[in-house]
């Protein structure tokens, strides 16, 4: 546990280093484990570089880089040096990469030598036409000068997280070192974290559940945890390595559950009983997955069901560990209760709801961004009275201030005057045997009765 009062996730590096260098850190996949001593010493090459190369304070580092220890390096290096990381999918195609970047209006592009030839042709290319520079992770490693470091405050922006747009405008949620401090005490206090936890992800970690929730905790807490690579075809591996370890705590989206219980046929091979939380988030969670997986892996009361948007950090309220998930008539799975130091609110016709009413979730919290990047319209858009946000999602709150997910708010299907959810039609289509994934949607085809209800499905091959 931290001993002192940290302003900025540079100060809690800076405190880790000066405490315990030698210890342990995070361990990705197969490296060896790297200590704060190590992850300081990179972090200050990739500041260094950056500087040298001619980095301002607050410019905008994007990185795209996959799950590994440089990660972290180029993540912090950026902000020791007084810019802001941008992180994004490093999978996305070079039109995708500097779409962002030229958002952002980024500095740098920060890549791996890893990417495939002609992906870095066009973004060198892209780069240079753009009047940015594109720097390697290993070049930025090998950097041997020193340099001053700017200060940093709690209010200076940390890191933009870009949110929707893979068809649509992508929206850069600025979030502080402040926000970020201020949702890790929340999430840790919320879902009980303490220094006995050890964490095992396979989260990606540039998006903020990964990143945040994952990584940040641990760093904050001072315990260790294991980075693996993301895909399919390291389910096994992280559920092996929870055996492992002995792991704790681990989190991931619904969906990441399901493929367990579709591909794992074994498993009597995976001893996860030390699991304390297997936190269930980032899209809606099915009470048929909980029941299923539990059931599969011989647990109880570990998946933890969990609600929370890029907006307002990452975590805004989560179900209680260690007691029972609750479901109702419809089958929807309560999220919990807001953690500390948020408030949530149901909207519904612009007033608030009473219990049991569906409405539009409304979050407030320190941990609230101030606003999208350059992105006025939304950015007002995303605001309610009184510091809460919209958060475009729909759901009521229970006679005991427990809070339910419906969907969201925009995805609907209005038919003959009633309102059918998109989420619990898939969920009824999904349950066919022959259906590997569905998407609903409504389509008005002028009719009298309004929008019909269209079923697109993927179906198993085998």
């Amino acid at each position: 546990m931290v001993k002192k009062k940290i302003r900025t996730l540079v100060e809690l590096l800076e405190y880790r280093v000066a405490e315990t260098p030698e210890k342990v850190a995070f361990t990705f996949h197969n490296d060896p484990p790297c200590s704060y001593g190590r992850l300081w010493q990179q972090v200050n090459r990739l500041a260094a570089c950056l500087i040298h190369k001619g980095l301002k304070s607050r410019d905008r580092v994007l990185m795209a880089i996959p799950n590994s220890s440089e990660f972290f390096y180029v993540f912090y290096g950026a902000q020791c040096a007084g810019g802001m990381a941008v992180p994004v999918f490093p999978g996305s195609g070079s039109e995708r990469i500097l779409k962002v970047a030229g958002l952002c209006d980024a500095r740098f592009v920060v890549i791996s030598k890893n990417f495939p030839t002609e992906k870095i042709n066009q973004l060198s290319q892209g780069a240079r036409r753009d009047k940015r520079q594109l720097l390697f992770v290993e070049d930025g490693l090998r950097f041997e000068d020193q340099a001053s470091f700017p200060d940093i405050l709690p209010e200076h922006v940390s890191f933009i997280q870009f949110t929707s747009g893979s068809t649509g405008n992508p929206k850069g949620v600025q979030l502080s070192h402040a926000n970020l401090l201020e949702n890790i005490g929340q999430m840790t206090a919320g879902l009980r974290i303490t220094t006995a936890d050890y964490f095992v992800s396979w989260l990606p970690v540039y998006h903020d559940m990964g990143l945040i929730l994952m990584t940040m905790v641990p760093f904050y807490l001072g315990i260790e945890f294991v980075l693996l690579p993301t895909g399919l075809n390291y389910i096994k591996t992280w559920l092996k390595t929870i055996e492992e370890r002995n792991a704790t705590f681990t989190a991931a989206p619904d969906f990441a559950y399901r493929l367990c219980l579709r591909y794992i046929r074994d498993p009597q091979n995976y001893d996860l009983s030390t699991l304390r939380v297997a936190l269930n988030a980032a899209e809606p969670v099915r009470h048929s997955t909980i029941t299923a997986f539990e059931e599969k892996f011989h647990l109880k009361n570990v998946m933890l069901p969990a609600y929370g948007l890029a907006e307002a950090t990452v975590g805004a309220c989560g179900w209680f560990p260690g007691q029972k998930v609750k479901v109702d008539r419809r089958g929807f799975v309560s999220v919990g209760a807001p953690f500390p130091g948020v408030k949530m609110r149901i909207e519904k016709e612009g007033k608030e709801a009473k219990p049991g009413e569906v409405g539009e979730i409304l979050v407030w919290s320190k941990a609230n961004t101030t606003g999208y990047f350059r992105n006025k319209p939304e950015t007002e858009a995303l605001f309610a009275e009184e510091g809460y946000i919209r958060t475009g999602d729909s759901g009521y709150c229970d006679n005991e201030d427990h809070y339910y997910i419906v969907g969201r708010k925009k995805n609907i299907i209005i038919q003959g005057g009633y309102n059918i959810s998109a989420r619990e039609t898939e969920e009824l289509v999904d349950a066919f045997p022959f259906v590997r994934r569905s998407a609903a949607l409504g389509i008005d085809r002028g009719k009298t009765e309004g929008e019909q209800a269209y079923v697109f499905i993927e179906v198993k091959t085998h």
